[in-house]
Formats: structure tokens, C-alpha cells, sequence
């Protein structure tokens, strides 16, 4: 006969395995790359969002809270078919009135709530830092421009 035995079939099985644990270590983990860019992303979004919002909607600004499960948990609520979780521990370095900014219709950026004198305007770099398994990345969000790099 010319087929193989239940032995055989199943050691070259476990020997699979093996090689495919083995495998998978050497696949580098990109979730912190992937949530830096998808937080970027957002960031980008809301203030874009904001351009021009005292026109058309009903509100002058749009704000981002900078922390996992809000961002999480908007990411559900929205009727967007793909949902993005993030895993990545998320620290904000430069604001005053928590991790919230604001962006108004001309694009700058707030600390928290806007308000028309503009004492709330953002001067200084924010530095939003994401932190996971031990490796960290960073972005900084500029003062008045708003810009990320």
C-alpha cells in the first residue's frame, strides 16, 4: 500500500506547529506603529472637521480626548463599518485642562473648551505619547498651526 499511517500524518503535524511557533516570532508586532498612525489620523480628521464648522454645523469646534477607551468607544458608536481598537497606552504632556483639545473653525488648537478671547489657544508643543509592551512612540502637535509631525 502506498499511504501514509496515522503516525506519520501526525508528526508531520506537530512538526507544523513548530515551525510555525517558531515563525511567528520573528513577525515584529506593529500595533503601536498602527495606533501612532491611526491617532495622528483622528487628530487630522477633527481639526479638518472644524475648518469652516461655524458655517455649517451648529457647534464652533470639534474636540479629541486623548485616552484609549473614549477613543475606543467612539469608534463604536460611529457608523463607520471598520472599527479601530486601540491597544497602546496614551499620555499627553503639555496641556493644562486634561488630555481634551479643541480645534475651532480657523484650525487652531485648544486647550479643552474654546473660548473668543483665545486665552485657551495653544502656545507650547503637545506631545502625545503612546506606549506599549515597553516601546514607545510620539507625536507632537504644534501650537497655534495645529500641525503634527
Amino acid at each position: 500500500m502506498k499511504a501514509f499511517s496515522l503516525m506519520e500524518l501526525i508528526f508531520v503535524i506537530v512538526i507544523m506547529g513548530i515551525l510555525s511557533f517558531i515563525g511567528l516570532q520573528f513577525i515584529p508586532d506593529e500595533t503601536l506603529t498602527t495606533d501612532t498612525q491611526i491617532l495622528k489620523e483622528k487628530v487630522l480628521q477633527k481639526k479638518s472637521n472644524a475648518l469652516g464648522y461655524k458655517f455649517i454645523g451648529n457647534s464652533d469646534y470639534v474636540c479629541i480626548t486623548f485616552n484609549k477607551d473614549i477613543l475606543n468607544n467612539e469608534d463604536k458608536n460611529s457608523n463607520e463599518k471598520v472599527h479601530y481598537k486601540f491597544k497602546s497606552n496614551i499620555e499627553v504632556y503639555g496641556l493644562n485642562n486634561g488630555n481634551t483639545i479643541c480645534f475651532d473653525n480657523a484650525g487652531r488648537p485648544f486647550d479643552g473648551e474654546i473660548d473668543e478671547n483665545l486665552t485657551k489657544i495653544i502656545h507650547t508643543n503637545i506631545i502625545i505619547s503612546l506606549k506599549y509592551k515597553n516601546n514607545e512612540q510620539n507625536f507632537t502637535i504644534y501650537p497655534i498651526t495645529g500641525s503634527i509631525r
